[in-house]
């Protein structure tokens, strides 16, 4: 008799999620500090302008591989849900990253975690 494979409980699942968005969403806050300290430098320097277009590929890169996370099972919340709730609600991110890349990041969140909301 072969052993069929066990499903993970679905917290489990969700906690994996969330997971993924956390792992994704790592690279944001130095994404967010770097184009703050872009913005206030008085004298442009050489290279910002690279450094800029590197964030702004960053943040694709971060969206696309948002886009590859599976939906999460319905089940409790955890922490990690919470943690991944909270990358996108730091003042800062409104200020120096464009509002449409900020709201596909929540789009995609928000769908990961409950499909039903998004």
């Amino acid at each position: 008799m072969q052993n069929a494979p066990v499903s993970p409980h679905p917290s489990h699942l969700r906690t994996q999620c969330a997971g993924d968005i956390n792992r994704v969403m790592t690279r944001f806050p130095l994404i967010v500090q770097i184009l703050k300290e872009l913005r206030e430098t008085q004298i442009p320097l050489p290279g910002d302008n690279d450094i800029r277009h590197g964030c702004e590929r960053a943040l694709t890169s971060m969206l696309s591989e948002l886009a590859r996370i599976e939906t999460a099972p319905a089940g409790n919340f955890s922490k990690d849900e919470e943690t991944a709730q909270s990358w996108l609600h730091c003042p800062d991110a409104r200020q120096f990253i464009d509002a449409d890349v900020l709201q596909r990041m929540q789009i995609f969140i928000d769908f990961i975690l409950d499909p039903k909301a998004a």
